[in-house]
């Protein structure tokens, strides 16, 4: 229909149009959400980040005055609900409860996973940490420091034994970190799940478990476990009495699994804005950070630019290590 019209009438009318879907577009967006969120949690329920999904979803769910709906599509390590939130329509209505795993250590532990996080995924913004506490049995090998534990190390490579909840997992990955980073030559036991090596660590069979506080913190209370560090830069609120890593030496410490939530790149610049400012509010709330405590986790909030580095800098940490200790996933 511009054909018709001269070509110093055709350029104003096309600015014209363009503006016009500039503003439809602004508008639209000025409107989100106009229909319930979905939350992708890539794990099965009951785990820990299905627990933080919800309590995050409803919260959010007061402030932006739309449903979130949390979805579990659980397998391969995170990686299936990751895969499937990066294919996702880019509107701001598919969100991933995303996690150190198959994000930070995805693209290392699996050459051929159908997504690049960095490419594909656009973090919204940081839930928390969670400094892990690194713990010696009572029985068989002692230690109470860890200088003690390195030194002993060092005179015995390969002789002690730390448990982790299976290979691939943060726990063991925590573990190769201490040893890249002290030198002490540690044997790791994966096992189907931290239950199991816990069990062991108070037979005596294994001397050492990096894990969560909460799951550790029953056995630390009653006297059966002995905490040595936190692996985290600053000391953890649930265990404030246990040093960290840098305390005790090891310089650059920090290991902490983290959450936080994500959404399909390129999903609107306003969208994620407005997604982080209200992510931000609701860490903010004294009891939101109580319960992110009591699931062993601290609450950490981040502008998005600041997410985006932190993002960078923990795929560099993580993948780094998994490279060099040739960690594979089972």
């Amino acid at each position: 229909m511009l054909a018709r019209f001269p070509v110093r009438f055709r350029l104003p009318a096309l600015a014209a149009i363009a503006l016009a879907a500039l503003s439809f577009t602004s508008a639209a967006r000025a409107d989100w959400p106009e229909r319930p969120i979905k939350l992708v949690v890539p794990y099965a329920p009951g785990a820990t980040t299905d627990s933080l999904a919800r309590l995050v979803g409803k919260e959010l769910q007061l402030r932006l005055k739309q449903s979130v709906v949390v979805e579990n599509r659980p397998g391969a390590g995170g990686t299936i609900g990751s895969d499937y939130v990066s294919k996702a329509p880019a509107d701001g209505y598919t969100l991933l409860l995303g996690a150190v795993g198959p994000i930070s250590v995805g693209k290392a532990l699996y050459p051929t996973l159908p997504y690049d996080p960095a490419r594909d995924l656009a973090g919204v913004g940081l839930i928390g940490t969670v400094p892990f506490i690194l713990v010696a049995g009572t029985r068989g090998q002692r230690f109470d420091s860890v200088p003690a534990l390195v030194r002993a190390a060092n005179a015995a490579p390969d002789t002690i034994a730390y448990g982790s909840a299976g290979n691939g997992t943060p726990q063991h990955i925590i573990g190769a970190m201490f040893s890249q980073a002290t030198g002490a030559k540690l044997l790791h036991s994966p096992y189907k799940g931290s239950g199991p090596a816990i069990n062991d660590l108070l037979g005596g069979q294994i001397a050492l478990m990096f894990d969560s506080p909460v799951l550790l913190l029953p056995h630390i209370k009653a006297g059966t476990v002995v905490p040595l560090a936190q692996t985290g830069a600053q000391r953890s609120a649930l265990l404030p009495n246990v040093p960290t890593m840098r305390e005790q030496g090891v310089r650059g410490f920090d290991a902490a699994p983290w959450y936080g939530i994500m959404a399909p790149a390129r999903v609107p610049a306003d969208v994620l804005a407005r997604l982080n400012r209200e992510l931000n509010a609701v860490l903010a709330d004294k009891p939101v950070q109580e319960h992110l405590l009591a699931l062993g986790v601290e609450a950490r909030p981040l502008d998005a630019a600041g997410f985006r580095q932190f993002l960078a800098q923990a795929q560099a940490s993580w993948t780094r290590t998994v490279t060099a200790a040739a960690v594979k996933a089972d």
